[in-house]
């Protein structure tokens, strides 16, 4: 699996190929107002390489999968106030804002699958997680954070929630989601797929077991790691990682 807009081309430009101010990684939290439930991210994404407008994201997820559309260093066409494509990155819930609900199945799986994209992104790209996972809004625009589409576009957006009667409730949903529960530092015997992050670099790998393999993934087999599912732990002592056999760099797609 790579990135869907580059496997399907779309029928009219959604991203640039690069970025012309340097991101502050921002996040930009979006909803569908369409469909939701297993496969609709998967069918968003066709949608989206149909299109004959703008209209895009880096990354889509709904109950049950996660769509990777562009490599993170990617402009996507998701939000119109000005600055904003070029500094920050887009994820979307498939699905209507008015149908969310901090008690609702469907909701509170495609949180989770949210803040797992967010936390493998930023933790891939050395952002503290627990210091910069709050909602920011525009501010965005200087620093990394969370901030509703509707929160930077409010006269004629109110997307993901940001007009929501529990608003505070999701807000802290994904907070939590990005964050987590701290995690001890697995040792071989636990481990059974995850991703890692080597804190005297920022490198990423993916352990595996059985074998005691830990692969460090380039941009693609990351990408390809996320949409698959595969849960970040985050940092991790060298110690633990020099117990691993280290396998340089290799696309995902040809393990």
């Amino acid at each position: 699996m790579g990135y869907y807009l580059l496997d399907n081309p779309p029928a009219s430009p959604q991203f640039y190929p690069s970025r012309n101010s340097t991101p502050t990684w921002a996040i930009g939290v979006h909803t569908s107002e369409g469909p939701t439930g297993p496969g609709s991210a998967a069918n968003l994404a066709r949608f989206i390489s149909r299109r004959s407008d703008p209209g895009s994201y880096a990354c889509i997820v709904d109950s049950g999968s996660t769509v990777v559309l562009v490599p993170p260093d990617y402009t996507t066409f998701s939000v119109a106030a000005s600055g904003y494509n070029s500094r920050t990155w887009h994820i979307c819930l498939a699905g209507r804002s008015a149908d969310l609900s901090p008690d609702d199945p469907n909701t509170l799986a495609m949180i989770a699958r949210a803040g797992e994209a967010i936390r493998a992104l930023w933790t891939f790209l050395g952002i503290d997680l627990a210091a910069n996972a709050q909602w920011i809004g525009t501010d965005a625009l200087n620093r990394p954070g969370l901030f509703c589409h509707g929160d930077v576009q409010p006269w004629d957006r109110s997307d993901a929630w940001s007009r929501h009667p529990d608003r505070a409730a999701l807000d802290q949903l994904l907070i939590e989601a990005i964050v987590g529960q701290p995690t001890p530092s697995p040792q071989e015997d636990d481990v059974k797929d995850a991703l890692i992050r080597d804190p005297r670099d920022g490198a990423v790998y993916r352990i595996t077991q059985p074998g005691n393999i830990a692969v460090h993934l380039d941009a693609d087999a990351y990408a390809s790691a996320v949409q698959s599912g595969i849960p970040m732990i985050g940092d991790v002592s060298p110690a633990i990682l020099g117990n691993f056999g280290l396998v340089p760099s290799i696309n995902e797609s040809k393990k």
